[in-house]
């Protein structure tokens, strides 16, 4: 009977071999697509919901709107995108934080939060773009959010959100902190690693907000960019309808009669505008180099490209110069 005891281990080696090889397989079946188990994560402190995690294959740069064109490709990445706290505000409008992170295959350790602009109300499309010179962060393989601060607008001015008062205080600063430490659970869990760094780049409403991170949240992130931050919203809000009403007063008309505000300057006035811009204010920094970067010193006079009996090649209406 010595041959039991062998028989036995024998049988349970084979056992074990079985169940290793069985778990092993698991695995793989379970992580054969790990963008798509994010369609299950959750946080204890956020009621995070998961709308769709998809894989992205490589290809161009999307084009978006008030971005310049990216050249080259993108790499293949995981597209999440997702809500928090999605509740019924004000007036049974439903709200909630909207956000899309991008996460690249080939990724290099570090983290970038892309700010809004205007109003938001909408989520943009994250790529990482704002002063990202010839490469997008998603091109250089950071993991990119970007959230709508907690509301849908039909357009980026949209303030009708301003009547629920926990969907001021997300646009105000709550969302992206939200959003940002939701966003870091999510690169932790799925490259099993947590972000090297974590940076901040935003500008207009975006430098506004990445004023109120370093105020607010200053450990979620390692640097922070502002720019031309929009401190003064309501001020602002007032400038842009002041700028409207001036490009509606030489803008033609529709069908409808209705100004086309988008029409108000061909391409040739507002290269005369540039032009003329540059001529007065380029070099008062130093430096002639198509760049004006003394905007305090720049005092240019739209007046000066003005049409006169003299000066050819300039704006067809003084009004234009006036508008603008």
């Amino acid at each position: 009977m010595q041959w039991f005891p062998k028989l036995i281990v024998v049988l349970c080696a084979g056992f074990l071999s079985v169940a290793c090889s069985t778990n092993k397989k698991t695995d793989v079946v379970q992580s054969a697509n790990p963008c798509e188990q994010l369609l299950s994560f959750n946080t204890d402190d956020n009621n995070v919901k998961i709308k769709t995690a998809v894989v992205v294959p490589a290809g161009p740069v999307p084009s978006v709107m008030y971005q310049r064109p990216y050249a080259g490709t993108l790499g293949s990445y995981c597209r999440v995108d997702g809500v928090i706290d999605e509740r019924i505000g004000e007036g049974g409008k439903p709200y909630a934080i909207g956000f899309a992170i991008a996460l690249p295959e080939k990724w290099n350790g570090r983290f970038m939060m892309q700010g809004g602009g205007g109003l938001n109300g909408s989520v943009a499309t994250p790529l990482g773009s704002n002063a990202a010179g010839d490469m997008t962060g998603l091109q250089r393989g950071f993991a990119v959010v970007t959230t709508d601060t907690g509301h849908q607008g039909t357009h980026g001015f949209d303030s009708s959100f301003f009547s629920d008062q926990e969907a001021t205080l997300n646009f105000l600063y709550q969302a992206i902190g939200k959003v940002a430490i939701t966003s870091k659970k999510m690169i932790a869990q799925y490259y099993g690693k947590t972000a090297d760094h974590s940076y901040y780049m935003g500008c207009s409403t975006g430098g506004r907000e990445a004023m109120i991170m370093s105020q607010r949240y200053p450990r979620l992130f390692d640097g922070i960019v502002a720019g031309a931050p929009a401190m003064r919203t309501s001020f602002s809000n007032l400038a842009d309808k002041w700028v409207m009403i001036s490009l509606a007063k030489v803008a033609p008309k529709d069908e409808q009669g209705h100004p086309n505000v988008s029409e108000a300057l061909t391409a040739q006035d507002k290269t005369i505008v540039m032009d003329g811009l540059l001529k007065q204010c380029d070099a008062i920094d130093g430096v002639a180099d198509k760049m004006i970067s003394n905007v305090v010193g720049c005092k240019f006079d739209p007046m000066s490209v003005a049409c006169s009996a003299t000066k050819k090649r300039r704006l067809h209406q003084p009004r234009k110069s006036q508008g603008h």
